[in-house]
């Protein structure tokens, strides 16, 4: 190796480095020249090498995050259950930690190996070859310089005297830039050493501060992971315990339904409502609905009866669907006329949705909780509550509960409407009891009738009587014009023509809803199912087709 120290003068060091050229050669040089090379490949391996780890850190980290994300996830999911909780909470920070720590290592290595390294071989190694080539071009020059003054002829001074000077000047140059070129052999050789091991032992010391920040943070855990083991010893011991007493009991259950079949028959004897349900949910289960598309498929729907509505989901989290917006405007009664068993229908002013039962029981339960429900509203809710709350929410076919911002803007586009309709005489007040304020028609008698005489109209059926909401419905212009054309003055006129003579007494705002049946007025009045009065010549709304009936009960079918 070619790295000296000589004590002295200038002169004696620029003696030593010509003792180190001419007396040991060009094979020392050419040594110290292909060991230069040789480090300068290892480092550039090593620092590649170094960049690999360092990508593949990163990919780990990445992963890791992931990986803590989806521990902390898992908690979240599991927050019902404290020891897992607890557990992954305490786990997932600790690696969270360990994460950071290995961010500061990662960090180490790029400054102490890569970086340092790398700027030792671009600029110190890189230095010492461009020395090199200036260095062996003046030693060329200076080999070409003796070998002309060797050849010069002793007879021609004027050829010696230029090749002696020749040789002196590039001698002298010669001397400079060896010099210059050993003085860098020593500071690489010198640098060398100190930059791989003030590299190397930066690293480690990174590496021995991970590790020990790691056993601190697990040493601090051991105590709960400890504990934690002895839990899930027992936890073992446990549900080994559990496992046989499950498998005891359906051996049991296994026996007694071979000797008792019967015992283990589909029972639903004890299907049952509560009208004063705590969570106001009446009744709830699953029942096939019949669609109201072409194909009328049937699907299984869970469906419940709720705040006085009857309501269903698709699944368990969806939003809830309102059939029928108020169990007070509607009706309930078995079907028998269709191929499917155990069908009953539950009809409202708007919309008749056909249902079924698993059992001829549930179906009667059901039946019982839409009639209890209806008797319950009745009963502890007043006709004001549900106008107001009927006028707030959106049309019971697509609607669900919480939608208000959808109800608000179509109560808000019922009111002209509303206003428009009541204008008429006699439409201020119920055309049937007289309570004020009437917020509901009947569309082929062209008539306002409160909330209570609207469900008695609706029990009479479709063909007596089409209630419709003058706020939550849409109205086609040739209704609206109908029932502006007619009203309440002008039908009581006709319908109760003949009252009197009959005996018929009209009910009032205060009746109960036993005297508010209407049944024995329609009876007597058979012209209303199509014998009419002489001299009616057909109302606005059916003329126009080419209709005769007076209030299109039937020829109308609106």
């Amino acid at each position: 190796m070619l790295l000296f120290v000589c004590v002295g003068g200038i002169a004696e060091w620029e003696s030593c480095c010509f003792f180190i050229l001419y007396f040991f050669g060009l094979a020392t040089i050419d040594e110290v020249e292909t060991d230069v090379v040789e480090i300068e490949a290892k480092l550039d391996k090593l620092v590649k090498l170094c960049s690999g780890m360092l990508e593949a850190g990163k990919v780990y980290i990445t992963t890791n995050k992931h990986f803590v994300s989806g521990v902390r996830d898992l908690s979240q999911q599991c927050r019902k259950d404290q020891m897992i909780s607890e557990c992954l909470d305490k786990f997932g920070d600790s690696l969270q930690e360990m994460m950071n720590y290995h961010m500061i290592l990662f960090d180490q290595a790029q400054r102490s190996v890569r970086q340092q390294l790398h700027n030792f071989v671009k600029d110190d190694v890189r230095k010492f070859k461009e020395t090199k080539k200036q260095f062996d071009k003046v030693r060329e020059d200076m080999e070409i310089s003796l070998v002309k003054n060797a050849q010069a002829p002793r007879h021609k001074p004027h050829e010696v005297e230029e090749a002696t000077g020749t040789l002196s000047i590039t001698r002298k140059c010669f001397r400079h830039l060896a010099l210059d070129y050993v003085l860098q052999i020593n500071v690489l050789q010198a640098k060398k050493k100190f930059e791989i091991l003030d590299a190397m032992l930066s690293f480690m010391h990174a590496q021995f501060t991970f590790f020990q920040q790691g056993y601190s943070l697990l040493h601090e855990l051991d105590p709960y992971m400890k504990k934690l083991a002895t839990e899930l010893d027992q936890l073992v011991i446990d549900s080994a315990v559990e496992k046989r007493e499950m498998e005891h009991k359906h051996a049991l259950i296994q026996q007694r339904s071979l000797s008792s079949p019967q015992d283990f028959s589909y029972d639903d004897s004890k299907v049952e409502f509560n009208v004063d349900a705590p969570n106001g949910v009446v009744m709830e289960g699953y029942l096939f609905k019949r669609a109201s598309n072409a194909f009328k498929t049937w699907n299984r729907r869970w469906f419940s009866i709720q705040n006085s509505q009857l309501v269903y989901q698709k699944k368990l989290k969806d939003v809830l669907t309102v059939v029928v917006e108020d169990l007070r405007l509607c009706t309930v009664k078995p079907c028998e006329d269709i191929e499917r068993r155990f069908c009953f229908e539950v009809v409202s002013p708007t919309k008749s949705c056909m249902l079924q039962a698993d059992s001829e029981k549930l179906r009667q339960a059901w039946i019982q909780a839409v009639q209890a429900s209806i008797a319950s509203a009745y009963r502890e809710s007043p006709d004001c509550f549900y106008i107001e709350r009927l006028d707030r929410t959106a049309s019971p076919s697509t609607s669900s509960i919480d939608s208000a911002t959808d109800s608000r803007e179509r109560g808000g586009k019922g009111e002209p409407i509303l206003q428009r309709v009541q204008s008429i005489p006699g439409n201020e007040q119920c055309c049937d009891c007289g309570q004020p304020d009437p917020r509901w028609a009947s569309i082929n008698l062209g008539i306002l009738l409160c909330i209570e005489c609207s469900g008695i109209h609706r029990s009479l059926g479709v063909h007596c009587s089409k209630v419709r909401s003058l706020t939550l419905d849409s109205w086609e212009p040739e209704l609206l014009k109908l029932m502006c054309e007619l009203g309440n003055s002008t039908m009581n006129q006709i319908y109760e023509a003949q009252c009197e003579e009959l005996g018929l007494k009209k009910p009032t705002a205060g009746s109960s809803r036993e005297n508010l049946n209407f049944k024995t007025l329609f009876e007597s009045l058979p012209w209303i199912f199509g014998v009419f009065p002489a001299g009616w010549s057909g109302c606005d709304a059916c003329t126009p087709r080419g209709l005769s009936c007076p209030l299109g009960v039937f020829p109308c079918g609106v």
